[in-house]
This record gives structure tokens, C-alpha cells and sequence, in this order.
């Protein structure tokens, strides 16, 4: 779309204005019909408030899912190095050809884990930076042989690996520590308005709206309307489908092992290439496919492993807490019979000095009835 040796609309940071606009419109439409979706408080932010007339207790949440200042310190951020990160990346197209972009492009991986280290995100490991390394290599060698380098586009390439390493990193904090980012679909709610005036604000000066009226004409003569607005809008339903799948990815592991995942996309855009625009691939272009499906592969494998022992550590942690609590239980319930137990000896042994005091004073009791009783008298006693 960008080359011109093809569409040569050379507005790509316009384009992706564009396509921030169709991810908050289609986000909106999956959070306004899929309510489960929207963003809800968590049970611990409710706290009680005073009683309604009939006499329930009502309650209402502590705070407000979003905020002026936490759009602005946390939302701000990572919607701003997410435009710059697709804006940069789309815009070195320019300049650079496709293979050289997915070599410099492959550099995000380092990126991605010094970030995660910085924001204590992941532990570090020497195997997963020897194999971060091996595939970084692999994906050299599958784009070696580029001859068309450019500084410009290099300049760009690589600043866009940085802030995709530095986006990753923050949307993974957004996912997992704020309920009004706690899922893919409001988290693009949330972030396509920054990532849009971010790029906006880069497009107007260095691309002209000038410029872009008359590329916009241009595109329409040589596809008609329908069809340039086809080319625009329609890459921003497969951005959306992208980011809403690697966010749902990122909910779940973390930014490494998404950027891991990524690479694998840059296998198949290689591969891409090579059918649609004819590329050809030498011997070490191949074997570089090689090594870096062999690090996905290696990676995915130590993954799973440290996966199945985390889960193992925690089943253990809750079966010995399920010990300790019946454990606890048991001791408890049998002081609790023990006690039952002395009560009642003590009862029974209260009741038989009761009975056998009973017994003994009865007979006293009578006798000193019939000692206080008044005695008959006789006839000739009334004489």
C-alpha cells in the first residue's frame, strides 16, 4: 500500500489514524452488545453505604472504574507508544523493504524483555535470553543479503521496536492490575482515542493535509471510492482481529512470551513475501526459517514445562493449606467433644449427690413432720 511500486499512497500515518478509528468503533460495538464484556468493579471495591427505605443495605463502589488523572498517567502512556509503534513501524515502510523491516523488527524481542525486567514483570533466566538471542540471529539470517538500506527507515524501524517493547510491557500491567482494562476489547476502548491523537498529531506536519487530499483524490480515481475506501478501512478489522487476539494472549501469559508467539507472524510475512512480491530465499535465508521455528519451539517447551511446575507448586501450597485448615478442624472438634465430655461427667456427678442428698434427708424430713405434728386428743382430756 505504501511502496510505490504498488498503491504508493504514502500516507501511513494517516492510514493508521484511519485504523485506530475502526478499532474504537468496533470495540464499542462489542462492548455495547456483549454487556458481559464491559468493564465491571471487582467484590472489593464495593463498600456499604446507608440503608434504602425499605430497609436494605445498599452499596456503591469505592471509586470510579476510570478516572481523569489515570487516563491521563497510566492510558495515556501506553496509548501513545502503541501509536508510535504501529505509526513509526508503517512509515519505515517507505523507505525499507519488507524483509529488512522484519529483520529490524525482530530487535522488539530485547526490547520486550528489558522491559519486563524493569517493570519486575519476569524473572530473569539465561536460558530464555539464549534463546531470545538464537531466534533474533534466526531471523537475521532468514532476511540476510538486503541490499536497499536506508538510515531514515532503519531510524524508524528501530525506534518502533523500542516502543513496541515499551507498550507491551504497560498494556500487561493494564490487563492484569485494572478492572477497566481487564479485557482485550475495553482495553482498545480505552486506548484507540490516545493512540488517534498521538499519530494525528505526528501526520499533520510531516505528511501535509494538503498532501493527503491529493493522495486521496489520486487513490480514488485509479480504485474508484468504494475501493479506496475498501484499501483504508479494511486493514484496521484486521488490526482490530490482531490486537484483540495478541491482548487476549497477553491477559493470559505474558509480554515475552506474546513477542515469542510474534515471531512466528514474521516467519509466515516472510514467507508472504516471498509468493506475493517473488523474493527469493537462498540457503541461509532458509536455514535462518529454521533456527527461528527451532527457538519457538525450545521456547514454548521450557514454557510449558515452567507452567506444569508452577501449577504442581500451587496444587501442593493448596493441599497443604487443605491439611492445615482440617487438621485444625480436628483438634478443635475434639476439644470441643472433650469438653462436652467433662460437662456432662460433671452433670451426672452433680445429679447423684443431688439424688443421694435427696434420699438422705428424706427420711429426716418426715420425722420432723411428725415431731412438729399436733397430737390428738383424747375424750377425757377435754375434761
Amino acid at each position: 500500500m505504501f511502496s510505490k511500486g504498488n498503491l504508493d499512497f504514502h500516507f501511513p500515518l494517516f492510514t493508521t489514524c484511519v485504523h485506530m478509528l475502526v478499532q474504537f468503533f468496533l470495540s464499542s460495538l462489542v462492548l455495547y452488545f456483549i454487556p458481559n464484556l464491559r468493564p465491571k468493579h471487582k467484590p472489593a471495591d464495593y463498600a456499604p453505604i446507608s440503608q434504602s427505605g425499605d430497609g436494605d443495605a445498599t452499596e456503591a463502589p469505592r471509586k470510579p472504574l476510570m478516572t481523569g488523572w489515570f487516563y491521563l498517567t497510566r492510558i495515556g502512556p501506553c496509548g501513545a507508544a502503541t501509536g508510535l509503534d504501529i505509526g513509526l513501524g508503517n512509515m519505515s515502510l517507505k523507505f525499507i523493504s519488507l524483509t529488512f523491516y522484519t529483520m529490524c523488527k525482530s530487535s522488539v524481542l530485547g526490547f520486550v524483555l528489558v522491559f519486563a525486567l524493569l517493570f519486575r514483570l519476569e524473572k530473569p533466566s539465561l536460558k530464555v535470553g539464549a534463546i531470545i538471542l538464537t531466534m533474533m540471529a534466526g531471523v537475521v539470517m532468514m532476511v540476510a543479503g538486503e541490499t536497499a538500506f536506508s538510515v531514515l527507515g532503519f531510524v524508524l524501524v528501530m525506534s518502533a521496536a523500542f516502543f513496541s517493547g515499551f507498550r507491551w510491557s504497560l498494556t500487561q500491567i493494564l490487563l492484569l492490575r485494572s478492572p477497566a482494562t481487564s479485557n482485550p476489547f475495553s482495553s482498545i476502548f480505552f486506548l484507540a482515542p490516545v493512540m488517534f491523537v498521538a499519530l494525528l498529531v505526528i501526520a499533520l506536519p510531516v505528511e501535509g493535509p494538503i498532501e493527503l487530499v491529493g493522495g486521496l483524490r489520486e487513490l480514488a480515481e485509479s480504485r474508484g471510492i468504494a475501493g479506496s475506501i475498501g484499501i483504508i478501512l479494511f486493514p484496521g478489522v484486521l488490526a482490530f482481529l490482531m490486537t484483540a487476539s495478541e491482548f487476549a494472549l497477553l491477559k493470559r501469559t505474558s509480554a515475552v512470551t506474546l513477542s515469542v508467539c510474534g515471531i512466528f507472524k514474521e516467519v509466515l510475512t516472510i514467507s508472504a513475501a516471498g509468493l506475493i512480491f517473488h523474493d527469493k530465499l537462498t540457503t541461509i535465508n532458509i536455514s535462518g526459517l529454521v533456527v527461528t521455528i527451532a527457538s519457538i519451539a525450545a521456547y514454548n517447551v521450557m514454557k510449558m514445562r515452567t507452567m506444569r511446575d508452577d501449577s504442581k507448586r500451587e496444587a501442593h501450597e493448596q493441599m497443604a493449606a487443605e491439611e492445615s485448615r482440617h487438621s485444625i478442624e480436628e483438634s478443635s472438634g475434639k476439644a470441643s467433644k472433650e469438653h462436652t465430655r467433662k460437662a456432662g461427667t460433671a452433670g451426672t456427678a452433680g445429679g447423684l449427690i443431688r439424688n443421694s442428698i435427696s434420699l438422705n434427708i428424706a427420711p429426716l424430713l418426715e420425722q420432723n413432720n411428725k415431731d412438729r405434728a399436733s397430737p390428738v386428743k383424747r375424750p377425757e382430756d377435754l375434761d
